[in-house]
């Protein structure tokens, strides 16, 4: 199945909070993605050979805090808004942009879920499809895309 479709950065970031309000698991994922930089704070100022301080925990706290708000931001700065043409198949999906070409095999999606307004796809790499609902025909094609996907990565895994 191939579909057609093209984001402005305000639907993007619009489909990056709404997906954190209706997948758990996409939002679990952005928070350990947001205490890396916590961690490796903590690791390079030694926390963790000595015992920890309220101080450790604020920097840890703020180091993750500035991550969550700054993904957002990034995804506006960064997000592609040109036509993409975006094809899934039994061995995953194919993605292209212009000249940009990519391919994501079904073992390399972490997630798949319907958004209300949009579906997500996450890769493992935490890169993510924001398919809005307009690149479909109808509901009915949006239903059957997502179990189409969900049949084809049962089978990969």
């Amino acid at each position: 199945m191939t579909i057609k479709y093209a984001l402005t950065r305000t639907e993007i970031v619009r489909s990056y909070f709404r997906s954190l309000g209706s997948s758990r698991k996409f939002l679990v994922m952005i928070l350990i993605y947001s205490a890396i930089p916590a961690l490796v704070a903590l690791v390079l100022s030694g926390a963790f050979s000595r015992r920890l301080q309220v101080h450790d925990l604020i920097v840890a706290v703020a180091w993750m805090t500035g991550a969550f708000a700054f993904l957002p931001i990034w995804l506006f700065l960064r997000g592609k808004t040109s036509e993409r043409t975006l094809t899934v198949s039994p061995d995953g999906i194919s993605t292209q942009i212009g000249s940009l070409k990519g391919d994501v095999p079904w073992n390399k999606v972490k997630l798949v879920a319907d958004a209300g307004n949009h579906v997500l796809i996450v890769g493992v790499t935490g890169n993510s499809f924001f398919i809005p609902g307009r690149a479909f025909q109808g509901p009915e094609q949006k239903t059957q895309f997502i179990k189409q996907i969900t049949s084809w990565r049962s089978g990969a895994q």
